[in-house]
C-alpha cells in the first residue's frame, strides 16, 4: 500500500469510516472518476468539494476493500484536516485503526493531529504503536522525531532516532538514513561516514544530507559542493534550490542566487514556496533591482498576509517606488528649467553685445549656462537603504 506521511506541520490523510465497505470491479471506473475530482480539487483549495468527491468515490464500493480504497481514504484526510476539520480527521484515523488495528501509518498520523491538539498522552501511545507495527521504516522515526522536537519534546525524539539504529542493513538506502540520523542528533562525524559510504554506493539523495552537514559545520564550500551534486543528479527539490541560493547569497552572488531561485520556483513540487520568494525579494534588492523586489514582494503579501516583516517590507519598497517615480519627475522639470535659463540668458547676451559695440571682446556664456544646467539637473540617484528579511 502506498505510504503517506504527515510531516511536522503538514497535513495527514483521513478516511471515512461509514464507507468500509470494499468496491466491485465494475464501478471501480466510477470511483477513480470521483477520486480525480477530488484531486483537483485539493489542488485549487476547494477542500470541502475534494470531501465531497472523496466520499462520493468510496460510495462506489459494495465489496472487498483495496488499497484503492484506502489511498482514497487518505486522500480524503488530507481534504478534512486541511479545510480545518481536525477533529473529524481524528474520528476518521481512530476509524482506519479500528479497521485494521495494525496500521502504523494510521497510528502515525493519528498521532500528529493528537500532538497538534496537545494531546500528548495520545501521540505518546500512538507513536509507540506506530513503530511497533512498523519497525523497519526509518523514515517513521525520523518523522516523529521531527513532531516531538517541534512542540519541545526533543529529547523523547531523540529516543526514536536511536531506536532506529536498530534497523539492519548496508545498503545505499541504509545508509543514508543512518547518515541523516546522525546528522539530526549532532553526531557530524558519524554522519559523514555514513553519508559517504552511501554516496559511493550512487545515492543521490546522500549528497543532500552531506550539504546539510557541511552547512551545519559551517564549511560552505563542502556546502556548496554536495549540493551542487544533488542538483546535478537530476532529483534536487525545492529545498536544494534555495540552500544553494542562499550559499550564493552569502557569497554576494545574487545573480546565480536568483537563477536556482528561479529553477526552484519552476519545479513541479515547490514544497518551500515561502522561502524562494522572501529569498527572492532580498536578492533582487542586493542586487540594485528594486522594481523587480516590488514585483515580488506585493505576490508574496498576497499569499502570506500575516508575516509582519514582509509588510514592513513591502512599506519600504513602496516608499522606494515612489521616492523614485518622484526623483524622475523632479530631474525632467528641472532639465526643462535649465534649457529655459539658457534661452534667456542668450537672450540676455545678445542684448548685451548690441550695448557693446564699441567692444569687439564680448563674454561668452555658453559654457556658463551648459554648467547652470548640468547643476539643475541634479544627482538622480535614490540613496542607499538597508533591507530587511522577508523570513518565516
Amino acid at each position: 500500500m502506498k505510504k503517506h506521511r504527515l510531516p511536522y506541520m503538514v497535513a495527514g490523510a483521513v478516511l471515512f469510516a461509514a464507507l468500509f465497505t470494499g468496491c466491485t470491479n465494475e464501478r471501480l471506473e466510477d470511483e477513480l472518476d470521483f477520486r480525480k475530482i477530488g484531486i483537483n480539487s485539493m489542488q485549487s483549495g476547494d477542500y470541502e468539494g475534494a470531501v465531497a468527491a472523496f466520499n462520493s468515490a468510496l460510495s462506489q464500493c459494495v465489496g472487498k476493500i483495496t488499497d484503492t480504497e484506502l489511498d482514497i481514504c487518505y486522500y480524503k484526510a488530507a481534504a478534512q484536516y486541511a479545510g480545518g476539520d481536525i477533529e473529524g480527521a481524528l474520528a476518521t484515523y481512530q476509524a482506519m485503526i479500528d479497521y485494521d488495528e495494525e496500521n502504523g501509518n494510521a497510528y502515525y498520523l493519528h498521532g500528529c493531529l493528537s500532538l497538534k491538539q496537545q494531546d500528548t498522552d495520545t501521540a505518546k501511545k500512538d507513536f509507540a504503536n506506530a513503530v511497533k507495527y512498523n519497525p523497519d521504516d526509518y523514515e517513521l522515526y525520523v518523522g516523529i522525531y521531527e513532531n516531538l522536537a517541534g512542540n519541545n519534546m526533543t529529547e523523547e525524539g531523540e529516543e526514536y532516532l536511536n531506536k532506529a539504529f536498530d534497523i539492519k542493513g548496508n545498503s545505499a538506502e541504509n545508509l543514508t538514513w543512518r547518515g541523516r540520523i546522525y546528522y539530526l542528533l549532532g553526531q557530524y562525524d558519524n554522519a559523514v561516514k555514513e553519508l559517504e559510504g552511501a554516496v559511493k554506493k550512487d545515492s543521490a539523495k546522500a549528497n543532500l544530507y552531506l550539504a546539510q552537514v557541511y552547512e551545519a559545520e559551517e564549511d560552505s564550500a563542502n556546502a556548496e559542493k554536495y549540493y551542487q551534486a544533488y542538483v546535478d543528479s537530476g532529483t534536487a527539490d525545492s529545498v536544494a534550490m534555495n540552500a544553494l541560493a542562499e550559499i550564493q547569497m552569502e557569497k554576494g552572488n545574487y545573480e546565480a542566487a536568483l537563477e536556482d531561485i528561479r529553477q526552484g520556483l519552476a519545479m513541479d513540487n515547490v514544497t518551500n514556496q515561502q522561502e524562494l520568494l522572501s529569498n527572492q525579494i532580498i536578492a533582487y534588492e542586493y542586487s540594485g533591482d528594486f522594481s523587480s523586489a516590488w514585483d515580488v514582494v506585493q505576490q508574496y503579501v498576497s499569499l502570506y498576509p500575516d508575516d509582519e516583516a514582509a509588510q514592513r517590507e513591502y512599506i519600504f519598497l513602496k516608499n522606494r517606488q515612489n521616492t523614485d517615480a518622484g526623483s524622475d519627475t523632479e530631474s525632467t522639470d528641472s532639465s526643462d528649467e535649465g534649457q529655459n535659463s539658457t534661452g534667456n540668458s542668450s537672450t540676455d547676451d545678445s542684448s548685451a553685445q548690441s550695448d557693446t559695440t564699441n567692444d569687439s571682446s564680448t563674454g561668452d556664456s555658453s559654457a556658463e549656462n551648459r554648467s547652470a544646467q548640468s547643476d539643475s539637473t541634479g544627482d538622480n540617484t535614490a540613496g542607499d537603504s538597508s533591507s530587511q528579511d522577508t523570513g518565516n
